[in-house]
């Protein structure tokens, strides 16, 4: 790849008007770098998102992980990656799903496994602070297990 081309790669892949299929097309034939950079692009669509959590560099999956538009499918897929930084990645993200936090709370992996208790103890501090109440007894019980 010429420099000129990484360069306009590099440009419309950080880009947030870039079109979703031309986000697409960069995938073919990029690297890592910039496969981060489309995996973290909010126009970045479902079933590129898909193509890049199977890509062989963690840093990528992580990304992946990060994105607003990932479906809660591939989340669910990452959040058992054989990388221990995708995992930890997800585990830090305040955005995650609580059911996904609770997981990884249990991670093999003693740092995952903090870093998810901790970020759900501070969304459960958050939640209470604004008023949001858990809507079931059970989840108020497993509120209170995980703060314990």
């Amino acid at each position: 790849m010429q420099n000129s081309d990484a360069n306009t790669r590099w440009a419309m892949a950080v880009n947030p008007n870039t079109p979703a299929m031309v986000l697409a097309e960069l995938i073919d034939d990029s690297p890592p770098h910039i496969l981060e950079r489309i995996a973290e692009n909010p126009r970045t669509n479902a079933e590129a998102l898909a193509r890049l959590a199977v890509c062989e560099w963690p840093s990528v999956r992580a990304a992946v992980a990060d994105n607003a538009n990932t479906p809660k499918d591939i989340v669910f897929l990452l959040m058992r990656d054989e990388s221990v930084d995708v995992r930890y990645s997800i585990a830090e993200n305040h955005n995650m799903p609580a059911e996904v936090l609770f997981a990884l709370s249990e991670d093999d992996n003693p740092y995952v496994a903090m870093r998810a208790s901790r970020t759900l103890a501070r969304i459960q501090g958050q939640n209470l602070l604004y008023g949001h109440f858990p809507q079931s007894e059970d989840e108020g019980e497993q509120l209170s297990q995980q703060s314990g």
